[in-house]
């Protein structure tokens, strides 16, 4: 009978403790894409992205050069019609352009892995600075507003499921997160995402006349 007793207490106690729980809901990826900071970054990283594409294309230029000039040394060392110093020279020249051709694929090998390993070391370094950013201004929102607890709703399990399926949505703080990391910076942010747009707008224009070339 005690042990009955004690356990209902106990089940009483949990109860009132959870009923004192405030809990609110939050979509960090939304946050975080809105964020101001978030913004000016990704221009940053888009004109970072734009410097790698011009020297990648500059270097693949050059090999596409070296190439042409290959293949017509390598055909005048064949053509029989030439003389054989002609031909003995196109032979010598053929060979120089082979090593050239792989020095240069060498180059371009390293250009894209060490570029690309950039950028992507660069966006990490962002998203970790700026969540960390974000995390504290919701932990202060939470505690000004009384929340005891806030839950992270645009997570997904490894089948891509939410890992928050339901929620009551009018717990959900994310709109008064937005409005409250970008207080003061709303012009900026405006600016921001309109020159973030034209940047992306160019890049692609680069890229299908890049394509249309190839």
């Amino acid at each position: 009978m005690l042990k009955k007793i004690a356990l209902f207490m106990a089940l009483c106690a949990c109860v009132a403790a959870f009923a004192q729980e405030r809990f609110a809901y939050v979509n960090m990826e939304t946050v975080f894409n809105e964020y101001y900071k978030t913004v000016n970054e990704n221009i940053n990283i888009e004109n970072l992205r734009k410097q790698y594409l011009d020297g990648f294309n500059l270097l693949r230029d050059e090999f596409q050069a070296s190439l042409t000039e290959y293949q017509k040394a390598v055909a005048d060392a064949d053509n029989e019609l030439l003389s054989e110093e002609v031909r003995a020279t196109a032979r010598s020249k053929a060979q120089l352009l082979e090593n050239r051709l792989q020095q240069k694929q060498d180059e371009i090998m390293r250009y894209r892995q060490d570029g690309l390993g950039e950028i992507e070391n660069r966006q990490q370094m962002i998203v970790e600075k700026l969540a960390e950013e974000l995390t504290g201004q919701v932990r202060k929102y939470a505690e000004s507003q009384g929340y005891t607890t806030v839950l992270e709703v645009s997570g997904k399990s490894l089948n891509r499921v939410p890992m928050v399926i339901a929620y009551p949505l009018d717990q959900e703080i994310t709109e008064a997160i937005v409005k409250l990391v970008n207080a003061g910076h709303e012009a900026e942010k405006a600016e921001a995402e309109k020159k973030l747009a034209e940047v992306r707008a160019k890049a692609r224009a680069a890229q299908e006349a890049a394509a249309q070339q190839q």
